[in-house]
């Protein structure tokens, strides 16, 4: 299952060569990762246990330039372990991947400070979110 999120670029992402600056990717990335976790996760603020980010990385194949109409993100669950998980993204331009990223989320207990294993419940609305392609 992949998750799409617009993007649109905002003219304060764009540097001096005209194309959308490299750190602007990481938030980009980031916001699609919010959405995608917003429409698969059950919210409770009371929780302790969370996720965190533990690495990131982005792959650049094409400079995103700015305009009006968004770009796509697609999202998905590609690998899921005893802790961790793995959230692999594009940026798309109708069929052309502009960039890639490979996020590891760890699962996190606030209270004990540490990881934590992913829980029955967790496990199997990740597992419902894999993409395997």
């Amino acid at each position: 299952m992949r998750h799409g999120y617009e993007c649109r670029v905002r003219w304060s992402d764009v540097d001096s060569y005209g194309h959308v600056n490299n750190v602007k990717y990481f938030e980009y990335f980031q916001e699609a990762r919010i959405a995608f976790f917003s429409r698969i996760a059950e919210p409770d603020p009371g929780r302790t246990e969370r996720f965190v980010v533990a690495r990131l990385e982005v792959d650049y194949r094409r400079p995103i330039l700015f305009r009006p109409e968004p770009f796509m993100i697609e999202s998905w669950v590609s690998r899921l372990g005893t802790s961790s998980y793995d959230i692999e993204a594009e940026i798309r331009d109708g069929d052309e991947v502009l960039s890639r990223s490979q996020a590891v989320i760890v699962a996190y207990d606030l209270a004990a400070g540490r990881s934590r294993p992913l829980n029955d419940r967790e496990r199997e609305v990740l597992s419902a979110a894999r993409d395997s392609a």
